[in-house]
This record gives C-alpha cells, structure tokens and sequence, in this order.
C-alpha cells in the first residue's frame, strides 16, 4: 500500500508542474544475477503519445492494453489518457562486451533504460548494491537516501549511461554552471584535485574558443576496470591502466571534453561519413601542439602514406576507428581538409564559421556538407575531398634556371579544378611564402628568384593533402607495419614471434642465405644478436651506417637502398617478446633501445620537407 501510495503523489506532483508527459523509472541493479530490472510509470494530464525502444539486451512487460507493440519496428507505442498512468517493467539483461556487472564494479554503456520519445520531465531512482557509489550520465540534480540514488532530468535522455563501484570516491567541485566529479578508485584517489582542475581547464578554454556554453549540467570523470578511454555524454570514461599517465590530463582528458560538443551535444548523422574525430582531432591533439604542428601535418600525411595510400577509401565512408588504415584516413586526412577549408576561409572566417555551426547544430545531428557550408567551402572542394578517395599528386619536370628566373612545369592530379600551391622562397636574407594557383593537369610556372644562391620549395609546410616524395619520407616502423608484405629474414622458427606482431610477413629466409635478389624492391626484416653476419654486412657495406646497443634490444629502420626509396629494412637485434608488441607503440620512430624491456633511448630521423624544385 506504501508504494503505490509513493507512486501517486509522485505522478500527482509531476503533473501539477508539467504540461507534456512525465516520468517515474526505477532501476534496480542486480551484481548476482548481472541484471538491471526496472519499472517505468508516464503520466500526462492530456492524451499523449509515447514511443517506447528497448535495446536488444532488454524485455518489456505490461499488460496495459494501451499498449501496443509494432514487431517491424520493435517499438510499444503507449498511449496516455489524462489522469491514468501507465506502468510498464523491463528486465535488462548483460550480454555485450561493452557493459559489466559484478561483485565490486559497474559499468552500463548501452542505456540502462529503454530509449522513450516525448517525455519532458524525469526521475531516475538507482538502487545500488550496499556500499556502491556512483552517478549517471545527463542528469541536472541528484541526491543519496541508503543505496538509491535519484537523478532529476528537464528532458529524458536517449541514453543513460552509469559507472558506480563499492571502490569508488566520488569528489566534486563547481565551476560557474557546471558540476565536475571524478569518480576514482581508492587507489587513485589522489589524482581528483588534478583531474578535477584540468576538466575545469578544457571545459572553459573550449567555451571561450567555441562562444559556446558546455552542453551539460555536469561533467564525470570515471574510472573503468577496462583498458580504453571514451567519452559519453557528460562523461569521459578512462581505464585503471592508463588513468594515472600524463598523456591523460595532456591530451586526452581534453579530447573527451571536446567530444562533448563534438559526438555528444552534436551528433553525425553519418550520410556522408564521420566528421567528429576530424573535428575532434582538429581541436584537442593538433590545437595543443602550438610549437610544432607543421610537423604534426606532416606526420598525418606519413601514417597516411604508410597505412593508407595504396588502399585508401573516400572520407565518406568512414564510420569508425576500426585500425590504423582507418585512421589515416578519417582521424588524419579529415584534419587535413580541415586544415585546407581554414587557410581558404582565413583564420577569421573558419572560427565563426565553426561557431555558428555548433550554434545552429547543438543537440541535432549534422553530415560533413553541413560543417563544410558553414565554413563557406564550395562543392568543388566537398566533392573531391569528400567523395572521392584521391589526394593531390604534383609532378614536376623540365626546371630551368637563366637571368635569375626559375621555370618549371607543374603537373597537379586531384584536387578541386583551380587549386592554390603553396611555396618557400629561401635567399641569404630572408624567407617568403606564397601560393600560385593552379588548374589540374599543366602548369608552367614561372618565378623570380633573387640568387643562384635562392631555395624554393613547394609546401614545405605541409599544407595539402597529397602525396610525398620519396625523399620526403621519414624511415619509421609505421612504414613496416602498413606494408603490403614483408621479406623476414633470421634464424631458423625465428620468424614465428616476429608473425604475431608483424602479420604481413609472407616470406621466410635464413638470414646465412640472404641475398642480393631478397632485398631488391621489399620490405624486409633482419634479425640478428650481437653481432652481423658476415653476408648481411657485405651486401649493405658503403651503403648503409648505423649503431646498435651491444647487449641490448635495438630496433632500427631505415630505407631499403635496394629500392626507389619506398621501401624499408628493420634491423633487430636481441630481440625479444615483450620488446616486439611495445614496438607496436612506437611506429612513428626510427631507432629505440630497450634493457629489460623498457625503453631507455628512441629517435626519429629527418628527411627534407617539402618538394625542392631549386636550391642547394
């Protein structure tokens, strides 16, 4: 009698202050039986209608004869009649990867109520084992009575996602309209005020950057007991693992803030692929490398090179990270046709297109045509950057240099038909930069240098998304792991560990059987202890140097000289393990050593940047 008499005057009290349907949900979670069973009561003063989605971990049961379930759709379509509520229970089952219930942790990513369309107001009560903490995402208020926690809504979320954990402190601090919690594990419980600070610091950068209020009421950060770091709304979620790395309040903290705007408050809705991470990458790991994002640009164009060229895709078919092939392509080449889009708006231009794009898109979903119009980009450049799975492609020939004139034809493949290129002009006292259009196909270019003593280079600072030189290519294990196949060349079954980190090698050689033919135009891998045999160092003898640690792991690549310059050797030594799956962390570098597994030296190498045309 109690709780029906509860129930009553809570649909009662909704009811005097809403005029749309309301909502009362409970959820109960069970860590024995790995469950959630709730119940759902919608009220509304006039006749509403209300659409009911269950997830597909979840069952619905009523009896109310308002109740009306479309099986195409899988959908209940409920109809409220005045004064009379509608009850409805779920039972929610855990069965994906993504969601955990057991004795001490709680993690719910797939919603822990069904998805319900037109309800304007909410109450979530969350009944949690004895001794839990924890918090939902989207709410406005909540408060604690025992073990069940109420969470208020103005407006009922599509997804409400949950973390709680009998290990869990729960710490909190306000910044201007928005409540920032940290929900740690004792462990890391002195990381809250650093965590704490730095949410606070992205949440008003990106509010300044963006004019734009953060898009909730709160903001958690949450420990998981899983390895990976994401963002939901309202929320950044970042494993046991990694949460106590500096990489986290650096870099990543601020990309999960990011998405909040980016993912959460605006979705994609994916008709022409996936804008969000371009953008997300845009605005938190390339903005903070304030000093060096020339050779940041340059490095996407590198993963591209070695991941993706060969076997690229349009940008609009890029839905999600699935692999590094996927992300040269919509984390690196989709920064890159940000970049393009600002140096041909003006850094002016770009930013309040940008803002008026969250403004006019906040809590709707948009497409890449819609972020691109805002930008003021033509079709042109939305057509090939978008759709087409191009890069632009320069070849130059017949340069000629007479009473200090510098000639030379231009040829441009991709692209939009009239294209800007970019280029440095070097002389004793100075340096210029500039761009001189171009159409695809031709171009005779002409030039007036200073000096025979002049250097000019085009897009040296990696401003286009093309394709590079060969000399433009920084030898680094990247090249090896995107490779189409991959000679191995070692002791005999040495090559059986080598093919779980590396799975395209195709083709096995003993390393006392090397030979000239083996190296000519592959990518290879040689491995070796302390010493190189005697045949491996004749065929690279006056064409390669290079150190290694003696008894150390010592990983080292460099460009075939047996090739054209697109192909790579690793030389190993000592290897072991532990040190093959670490060097899958490591795929931009060109050198690291490791004593007892750890690394304790890397190094990239250089290589010219940009496509000289004149100079020394």
């Amino acid at each position: 009698m109690k709780k029906t008499f509860f129930t009553v005057i809570f649909i009662f009290a909704l009811y005097y202050n809403s005029m749309a349907a309301v909502a009362m949900i409970k959820s109960d979670v069970d860590t024995k039986l790995a469950m959630i069973k709730g119940s759902i009561t919608i009220a509304s003063e006039k006749n509403e209608t209300i659409i009911l989605s269950p997830y597909s971990d979840m069952q619905i049961l009523s009896s109310d004869k308002r109740i009306k379930y479309n099986k195409k759709t899988n959908e209940y379509i409920i109809s409220i009649d005045n004064l009379s509520p509608v009850i409805i229970s779920y039972i929610k089952n855990i069965s994906t990867d993504v969601d955990t219930i057991n004795q001490d942790f709680i993690s719910i990513y797939s919603s822990i109520i069904p998805a319900i369309t037109n309800i304007e107001k909410a109450e979530l009560f969350i009944t949690l084992p004895e001794n839990f903490n924890g918090l939902a995402s989207q709410f406005v208020t909540f408060s604690k009575n025992k073990n069940t926690i109420l969470f208020t809504y103005n407006s009922l979320p599509k997804n409400i996602y949950l973390a709680a954990s009998n290990k869990y402190i729960i710490k909190k601090i306000t910044q201007k309209h928005i409540d920032i919690y940290t929900l740690l594990f004792q462990e890391h419980e002195n990381l809250s005020y650093k965590l704490l600070q730095k949410a606070a610091y992205y949440i008003e950068m990106y509010e300044t950057l963006f004019s734009s209020n953060f898009p909730y009421h709160n903001f958690i950060v949450a420990e998981d007991i899983n390895p990976y770091g994401h963002a939901l709304a309202s929320m950044a979620v970042f494993g046991i693992s990694i949460i106590d790395k500096d990489f986290i309040t650096e870099r990543s903290l601020g990309h999960e803030v990011l998405h909040q705007w980016f993912g959460a408050a605006i979705e994609c809705n994916m008709t022409d692929g996936n804008f969000l991470e371009a953008v997300t990458t845009y605005f938190a790991d390339y903005f903070y490398e304030k000093e060096n994002r020339i050779q940041y640009r340059k490095d996407i164009l590198e993963k591209y090179s070695a991941y993706a060229e060969d076997k690229s895709f349009p940008l609009k078919d890029f839905i999600y990270n699935a692999g590094k092939k996927e992300q040269a392509v919509g984390y690196g080449k989709g920064l890159m046709v940000l970049h393009m889009a600002k140096i041909k708006a003006g850094d002016d231009a770009f930013m309040a297109g940008i803002r008026n794009f969250i403004k006019d898109k906040m809590y709707s979903s948009a497409s890449w045509k819609d972020l691109l119009a805002y930008l003021g980009m033509s079709s042109d450049f939305y057509n090939f950057w978008i759709n087409n799975k191009n890069n632009v492609s320069i070849i130059i020939n017949n340069a000629s240099f007479q009473n200090n004139t510098l000639t030379f034809n231009l040829i441009r493949n991709g692209g939009e038909d009239k294209m800007d290129i970019p280029f440095t002009h070097i002389s004793k006292n100075h340096t210029v930069t500039g761009k001189f259009q171009t159409i695809k196909g031709n171009n005779n270019i002409v030039y007036n240098l200073k000096s025979d003593n002049d250097t000019f280079i085009i897009d040296d600072r990696y401003d286009l998304m093309r394709n590079l030189y060969h000399h433009e290519k920084t030898p680094s294990f990247d090249y090896l792991f995107g490779a189409e196949s991959i000679l191995f060349a070692g002791a005999k079954n040495e090559d059986i560990s080598f093919k779980k980190v590396f799975k395209n090698i195709d083709e096995v050689v003993h390393i006392r059987k090397l030979s000239l033919h083996h190296l000519k135009d592959k990518n290879v891998i040689i491995s070796m202890n302390n010493t190189v045999p005697q045949s491996v160092a004749a065929l690279l003898q006056n064409k390669l140097t290079f150190t290694f640690e003696m008894g150390m792991t010592t990983y080292k690549v460099v460009k075939n000289p047996y090739s054209n310059g697109d192909k790579f050797i690793i030389f190993s030594f000592n290897h072991t393990k532990n040190s093959l799956n670490k060097l899958t962390h490591y795929g931009s570098y060109s050198y690291i050593t490791l004593k007892n597994d750890e690394v304790i030296l890397k190094e990239k190498d250089n290589a010219f940047n940009g496509i000289k045309i004149f100079g020394k």
